[in-house]
């Protein structure tokens, strides 16, 4: 019987049945898989551990009258060696390959560096170029200001503006 099974056969959790199993050290059999397979012996164990616990009201160990009984994994695995080494050959094919991708990767992004620094060096100069272009025309065009004259003011005095005579009377 499977732990779910027995689980369901002592109306307790899988985990309650797991937990009796380690707290007993029983020595179960187990599938290919590794999951315990209980017989009825083992089942008639488990129901009398369910009714111990039903009865004591403190935790104590739990005790049990029957000796404990040793399990074997049953497993047949073959390996054939010229698989495996045809599959280590394949990894390691695969691997020089990656490194070989990853090296390239590298070799181009320096590259794009490369030409991206280039492109603004050149646009550097030429942009200092043009900053001493400025600066020559610049000078070039200062003319001397000594003896400038300015005429901004009409020569005619103005007159100081009359009031509206409507408004100064309404004004206060």
């Amino acid at each position: 019987m499977s732990t779910a099974a027995v689980a369901k056969l002592l109306g307790v959790s899988r985990r309650t049945v797991m937990r009796w199993v380690s707290q007993l050290n029983m020595d179960l059999d187990k599938n290919e898989l590794g999951h315990y397979q209980f017989t009825e012996a083992d089942v008639d164990r488990l129901k009398e551990i369910q009714e111990q616990t039903n009865y004591q009201s403190l935790p104590q160990p739990i005790q049990t009258s029957h000796t404990s009984r040793s399990g074997t994994l049953k497993s047949e695995t073959s390996v054939d060696a010229s698989k495996v080494a045809a599959l280590n050959e394949r990894v390691d094919e695969l691997e020089r390959k990656m490194q070989s991708k990853a090296d390239d990767v590298v070799s181009y992004q320096l590259l794009q560096h490369r030409r991206e620094m280039e492109e603004l060096i050149n646009k550097i100069s030429s942009l200092e170029k043009k900053v001493e272009e400025l600066e020559k025309s610049q000078q070039k065009r200062e003319p001397i200001k000594d003896n400038v004259l300015v005429f901004d003011q009409s020569s005619a005095p103005k007159k100081p503006r009359r009031k509206n005579l409507i408004s100064s009377i309404f004004s206060f």
